[in-house]
């Protein structure tokens, strides 16, 4: 199998859709919740939040020591700025995690790095990974979440600029190339892989229909609990949690999911 996560896809992302992207994912508060307990254990006190958006990760981050979000589009960074007006600790700048201007971030002595759905609209991925992990100090933890499935690229996917979508594999591959060890990989959300296929294989939708969405936010716990109780073998994202080189850091890991 290539070490190729997906063909690169010409992308011209919409505005519309990924301004739609943006606002709907307001909607699903129970779902960033839910990805924000699975990331807990593994997040520490000085944070870098790649790809930040509106902020709506950060909100479960206020009791860190630091946290740094950047974001290529300063329309984000500003509204970012204003949902945390009264947090000195929690800063936020234009940067492109592919230029090596954003090494000069390193001096926060990040011990956590978090791309929430980020890696799949950045055509230079590994570029980014190795930025990525120049930002962390010794044993630091990158924390992502991409979607998953090659097969279920679609409408949806080319209107928000995805690049490509990832199996286990391929992002394993990715992540020991730019020079982490995986502490964590698994598939999750074994329910929304229908969603996606449905709107964007089959209706050719180019964001997910608000209504669904409301609908899956309050299904979460139950879809939460079944996955506790029986890891899904594919969903439509992955879990990555990975550290820098093998330095054994204080931060608590949970088994190895293969």
């Amino acid at each position: 199998m290539s070490s190729k996560a997906e063909p690169v896809r010409a992308v011209s992302p919409d505005s519309w859709a990924l301004n739609q992207v943006r606002e709907r994912r307001f909607l699903l508060d129970r779902c960033d919740a839910w990805l924000f307990e699975e990331m807990k254990p593994f997040v520490g006190e000085r944070v870098l939040e790649v790809g930040c958006g509106y902020g709506n990760l950060t909100q479960h981050l206020l009791s860190r020591e630091v946290v740094v979000g950047i974001d290529l589009s300063s329309e984000s960074i500003a509204i970012f700025r204003e949902r945390f007006p009264d947090h000195p600790h929690i800063h936020a700048f234009v940067y492109d995690i592919t230029d090596p201007q954003v090494l000069e971030l390193a001096s926060w002595g990040f011990d956590t790095a978090i791309a929430l759905n980020v890696l799949e609209h950045i055509e230079q991925e590994e570029k980014a990974l190795e930025h990525i992990a120049g930002l962390l100090r010794p044993g630091g933890r990158l924390i992502a979440i991409v979607p998953a499935l090659p097969a279920l690229f679609g409408s949806m996917d080319r209107a928000i600029g995805h690049y490509r979508r990832y199996t286990a594999r391929t992002l394993r591959e990715r992540l020991e190339q730019a020079g982490f060890s995986i502490l964590l990989l698994r598939y999750y959300n074994f329910l929304g892989t229908f969603g996606w296929w449905l709107n964007g294989r089959l209706l050719h939708h180019s964001v997910p229909p608000a209504g669904q969405l409301r609908l899956f936010n309050r299904l979460v716990p139950l879809v939460r609990a079944v996955e506790r109780l029986v890891p899904p073998p594919i969903g439509l994202s992955l879990l990555a949690v990975a550290q820098i080189g093998w330095f054994l850091s204080e931060i608590p890991s949970p088994p190895l999911s293969r």
